[in-house]
């Protein structure tokens, strides 16, 4: 039986400081709250690629950011596999944390495999 990966290793990882500029000019957009996520269909991609971000005006101290953004990373490993069925195309995505508190995780969890499996629907 094919099992699907679950890892999210450094060539998902969005890094680019082009293509992120880029995503904000040509950007497309879909929330479920807490999480909005900026996505861009792209060509010659390999794989998907996501970033994760989290606002200092809601979190001041970097502890708690990185804790958030540890949960909606995982949050997407975990369901991402919801969004690879998308026949050969490929999703630039940056996923932003809108909440002022800190989140439990299964509410992301929850509110993440509602984002993919929108973005899917749309997209097939």
């Amino acid at each position: 039986m094919y099992r699907v990966s679950q890892k999210f290793p450094k060539n998902e990882k969005l890094k680019s400081t082009k293509t992120i500029e880029n995503l904000f000019l040509e950007r497309k957009t879909h929330s479920k709250f807490p999480i909005k996520v900026f996505f861009l269909p792209k060509e010659n991609l390999e794989n998907h690629l996501a970033a994760f971000a989290v606002p200092k005006r809601n979190f001041k101290l970097a502890v708690e950011r990185n804790r958030v953004k540890r949960q909606l990373r995982e949050a997407y490993r975990l369901n991402k596999h919801l969004f690879d069925e998308i026949h050969g195309k490929k999703f630039v995505m940056l996923f932003l944390f809108l909440g002022k508190v800190k989140p439990q995780y299964a509410e992301l969890d929850k509110a993440m495999v509602r984002l993919l499996k929108k973005l899917r629907d749309e997209n097939n």
